[in-house]
């Protein structure tokens, strides 16, 4: 599996949001099995909503500081296909692991060095804000993103919703960008509207990229 997503929709928790988001176009699907989120699910209930999703999408398990037998087992029961990871995780103990690898990284003074450690391990990298894990709705520093993103495939998360999206894609310039709390009615609920927003925006930026 090597083909990068563009546009990721995480935080998901029931199966009627997982599907509004699919026929906008999203195209990576992200389900939080850390504890301390209000977002945070059960492998069980992440298998409930990727029952109907295609193979050909990315089914991502966020975690933080799990074990790699911990994410092994969870994808495994959740049919998940990659792994971001978000915590102080070390690269050498996830060299040669069976699903794809995207490493979350601060946007900040230490993206480049945490960029350069997990070169040879991650896939992808999140770039996110450096007040927590991830969801936590702030913002990223585009100027540095940017030139995180000149030096291998970033996907740009922190905060992003339809109003700034557009944006955050023509100065950064990511490979893909994620959303949560920015498409939320409630931790966990999405609102499909903001939803489809976001997916159609992100698209048409995309798409201005590339033409």
């Amino acid at each position: 599996m090597s083909n990068l997503p563009r546009i990721k929709v995480c935080g998901l928790t029931r199966p009627e949001d997982a599907q509004q988001a699919l026929a906008a176009g999203a195209d990576a699907f992200g389900f939080v099995a850390a504890s301390h989120s209000p977002r945070c699910v059960s492998s069980s209930v992440a298998a409930k909503v990727c029952a109907k999703l295609p193979d050909t999408v990315r089914r991502v398990g966020v975690f933080v500081d799990s074990s790699s037998e911990e994410v092994a087992r969870f994808c495994e029961e959740a049919s998940l296909n990659t792994v971001q990871l978000c915590g102080s995780e070390s690269p050498e103990h996830w060299s040669g692991f069976v699903r794809p690898i995207w490493r979350r990284i601060a946007v900040d003074e230490s993206g480049l060095q945490e960029l350069s450690l997990w070169a040879d391990t991650a896939e992808a990298f999140v770039l996110d804000n450096p007040s927590g894990a991830g969801g936590t709705g702030l913002q990223v520093d585009f100027d540095l993103a940017a030139r995180l993103a000149t030096h291998a495939p970033c996907i740009l998360a922190g905060g992003l919703n339809p109003g700034n999206v557009q944006e955050a894609i023509n100065l950064v310039q990511p490979v893909g960008v994620d959303a949560s709390s920015g498409l939320e009615s409630e931790p966990g609920i999405k609102n499909h509207e903001l939803l489809v927003s976001y997916i159609r925006k992100a698209s048409d930026s995309f798409q201005g990229l590339t033409s």
